[in-house]
């Protein structure tokens, strides 16, 4: 899930890539028969983005390859089919009203401090993460929506109460932001959750040590670790005996640290080091997101995006194929409407995509701009030009948007694209004066769409629709599946047909696994899940 929306870049300083199509729950290349399985080892994972000071909410990907094997959650999601199984919470029951959520759970668990789950330490959890905390400078968690109260029926079981029905709650329980953690870590206040050492959680790892930058990360294996839900390829402790997450930016120590076998995995593969990597026996495995498409989130309070004409002629002067063919590889895809062609929820909404220099060049002259001598379109002494900046926690970013300036100019638009350290990066995305932002929500459940669109989410770069808000609202009370899949292809077409984002490619996760990694596996999102994980000699 990435950088988005104004307001929740203030509140959460970053909203990474998120992240985020249907991940397979098996690498293909990697072994998950258990039978041949080997316990110990450690293997060194290499991401190019270090490791952000953040509490369990935070979606950097280098911080979301980490926390998942340190927090278990009451629900684990299928990655192939989206099905929601039992983890920590063994069962639950729905009210008639779709408002309460009884959860029923798991005995004997455990976090790594040596306490105990209970209903207290998950209402105390959900009452964080969907109300607050002001005290302690914990804002509520947008993927909370309704959330109203939680309330310990027994010491096993604890019950939820939403203001209004939501049919992607049950999901929001699965996602590794909404990991239950200890007691310990809760009475912390915001800075001090984001501290590693702080971090305690029921997962099959704990942290054991990493440096004051946390460019170095090392977890170890939690030995009496045996409540993994079903859908995992075994039972009991964890495989691997270390896990050490190194923050590498230069690509090429990356791969060359995979091919000489000083680390087993690496993320985020330049698409130019795929084939190299590939003939070097090494496996690459890409993993689409699910969530929103990678796009240029848009401003719309900012100067000439609040004509619609204008945004319907940029999406229409984006080549997205071209934008593949040139700058990415066969791991991504173009993009088709505003979800990727992985999620469950997708429909094809090519038509609204398709490259048309011509159309474009029309919309901008209805809109009022004729070419001024410089060949940029202009409107009242004004010339149709924005600045754009790199967003750095996207390796092809650059590349990319340099390819769209091109494109854009074609029609008249100037776009010039900046690079800036991360810091002011986020300064800069927040400026009246910055109308674009590469980004992207990821979450395997349409209700992203309302997070990223919803006016009730009160971000700053957008205006009030209250039409849409209808849409997004209600395919959360939706009643069925198929009822709420007619709304959401609904709310695709409503998002394209007013271009209020424009889409750029699917977005996508890519590893290099070493020969000696078996069994790796993604949850919906592409975020690495280790437990299954094990080394070959």
């Amino acid at each position: 899930m990435l950088i988005r929306k104004k307001a929740a870049i203030a509140a959460a300083a970053i909203l990474a890539l998120s992240a985020t199509g249907c991940a397979a729950s098996v690498s293909a290349g990697t072994s998950s028969d258990s039978s041949n399985s080997r316990y110990g080892g450690t293997l060194t994972f290499l991401d190019p983005v270090a490791y952000t000071a953040f509490n369990v909410t935070n979606t950097l990907w280098s911080n979301s390859n980490v926390v998942p094997q340190l927090v278990d959650r009451l629900t684990y999601q299928d990655a192939k089919t989206g099905k929601i199984e039992p983890w920590l919470a063994s069962s639950w029951d729905v009210s008639s009203d779709g408002l309460t959520y009884t959860f029923h759970l798991r005995k004997g668990v455990t976090f790594s401090d040596g306490t105990q789950l209970d209903a207290q330490v998950v209402k105390d959890n959900y009452d964080q993460h969907g109300l607050g905390d002001k005290a302690k400078g914990i804002a509520a968690d947008s993927f909370f929506t309704g959330y109203v109260k939680s309330t310990v029926v027994d010491p096993s079981t604890v019950s939820i109460t939403l203001s209004k029905p939501d049919a992607g709650f049950l999901q929001v329980t699965s996602i590794y932001r909404s990991g239950i953690v200890a007691k310990s870590t809760l009475e912390k206040d915001w800075n001090a959750q984001g501290q590693l050492d702080n971090l305690v959680g029921s997962g099959p790892f704990k942290v054991k040590s990493h440096d004051a930058n946390n460019t170095t990360i090392t977890l170890e294996r939690r030995d009496d670790y045996d409540w993994a839900p079903q859908g995992f390829a075994h039972q009991g402790k964890a495989y691997l005996k270390e896990i050490v997450y190194k923050t590498v930016a230069e690509d090429s120590v990356r791969m060359g640290s995979v091919k000489s076998g000083q680390a087993q995995i690496a993320r985020n593969i330049l698409p130019t080091d795929e084939a190299a990597l590939k003939s070097a026996g090494i496996t690459v495995n890409s993993y689409s997101v699910q969530g929103e498409v990678n796009h240029l989130g848009i401003n719309l309070n900012s100067k000439f995006v609040d004509n619609e004409n204008v945004r319907l002629a940029l999406q229409a002067a984006t080549n997205r194929q071209e934008l593949r063919d040139t700058v990415l590889s066969d791991s991504y895809g173009v993009a088709k409407s505003v979800l990727p062609q992985a999620d469950h929820n997708f429909t094809d909404q090519s038509s609204y995509l398709q490259y048309d220099q011509a159309k474009a060049e029309k919309l901008l002259a209805d809109a009022g701009f004729t070419k001024g001598s410089d060949g940029f379109l202009q409107k009242d002494g004004n010339t149709l030009g924005f600045t754009i900046y790199v967003a750095p926690y996207y390796q092809t970013s650059k590349k990319l948007l340099q390819l769209l300036s091109q494109e854009w100019g074609k029609v008249g638009v100037q776009l010039t694209v900046k690079e800036v350290d991360s810091g002011t990066y986020s300064t800069k995305i927040l400026s009246a004066d910055t109308a674009f932002n590469q980004t992207q929500w990821s979450r395997a459940d349409a209700d992203v769409l309302r997070t990223a669109f919803g006016s009730e989410y009160g971000f700053a770069n957008k205006v009030a629709n209250p039409e849409l808000d209808k849409l997004l609202q209600s395919q959360a009370e939706a009643g069925t599946p198929d009822a709420r899949q007619k709304i959401v292809t609904d709310i695709q077409k409503y998002l394209l047909e007013h271009a209020l984002e424009i889409p750029l490619y699917d977005e996508t996760q890519v590893f290099a696994l070493a020969k000696t990694v078996n069994g790796f596996a993604t949850e919906p999102v592409a975020r690495a899940e280790l437990y299954d994980t094990w080394l070959s000699k």
